[in-house]
């Protein structure tokens, strides 16, 4: 098995080991094995804003259904000094 191989085989199981769902272990698995590299960049690009634009939309639903945007301030709490 020559390096670069040796190397997508390495990245390959990172990804399984981390959860990665098929299709992004489809666009590595056929990087330099049956796809271009272009067409591999070009696969992961689209994966990632894809997956980018998902969390986006889950984090906007989670907004709408609470009281507040997710990334307003919270007061803090007075302590009871403070509160005296």
């Amino acid at each position: 098995m020559n390096c670069d191989r040796e190397i997508i085989s390495e990245l390959y199981r990172a990804l399984v080991l981390l959860g990665a769902d098929s299709g992004l272990l489809g666009i590595v698995g056929s990087w330099r094995a049956n796809l271009p590299a272009k067409d591999v960049l070009c696969g992961l690009k689209t994966w990632n804003e894809a997956s980018v634009a998902e969390i986006k939309e889950r984090i906007g639903h989670y907004e709408m259904s609470y009281h507040r945007p997710a990334d307003s301030q919270v007061e803090a709490p007075k302590t009871a000094a403070e509160a005296r």
